[in-house]
């Protein structure tokens, strides 16, 4: 038996149906409800459960009939193109009305319902900015991680060289260079230990 469905027209042929299969009584008559779960974003697990079928013919009923496939496949890219679209729209921010009934009551007791809308506005949301960027640009953003620079050794060496300089009044000069945007506010840190302080007062 051979099976054609007709959609908008247009003829699909489908795959000869094997004998006692579930395709004819369990998934070919409810093809429009199939359609309806994968927009609803329902799993291919979750439609083979409703169905009464193993997870294993659903698999193969997708394989063997393309009215099924195409039924699927364009189902879930609905759903799938209003998810992206809602990630996106949070990851940039987005305006909204917020909406409110209220009910007064006049002088006489009389009530009457007044509606205010007032625009609100959503920030973006910096999980989905991530999101977006590591499966969108995975080549810059997929594996980024944070560099972080230890500069403990640094500053230690710094804060000697300068209580030497004190100490010994004469200018010790430094094997590296050091921009002066960096340096500035490094005298003004009060990092130095107790006895530093003293030694500096004396």
């Amino acid at each position: 038996m051979l099976l054609v469905l007709l959609r908008g027209g247009e003829i699909i042929m489908g795959t000869r149906a094997r004998d006692n299969t579930k395709w004819l009584t369990n998934a070919f008559p409810r093809l429009s409800e199939v359609r309806d779960w994968c927009m609803q974003g329902k799993t291919n697990e979750d439609m083979s459960e409703l169905l009464g079928i193993s997870p294993d013919t659903w698999y193969r009923y997708l394989k063997d009939y393309n009215e099924l496939n195409i039924i699927v496949t364009a189902g879930k890219s609905v759903i799938d193109s209003r998810v992206e679209n809602a990630v996106l729209k949070s990851a940039l921010g987005f305006e909204y009305d917020e909406i409110r009934t209220v009910i007064e009551e006049d002088r006489n007791g009389k009530k009457r319902t007044r509606i205010e809308k007032t625009k609100r506005y959503m920030p973006p949301n910096h999980s989905a900015q991530a999101f977006w960027l590591r499966n969108r640009k995975k080549d810059e953003w997929g594996d980024r991680k944070e560099i972080v620079f230890d500069t403990t050794s640094l500053e230690q060496t710094r804060k000697q060289m300068f209580l030497n300089m004190i100490n010994n009044e004469e200018v010790i000069e430094a094997d590296y260079e050091v921009e002066e945007s960096v340096e500035e506010g490094f005298l003004i840190e009060d990092s130095f230990d107790s006895e530093s302080d003293e030694d500096m007062n004396t």
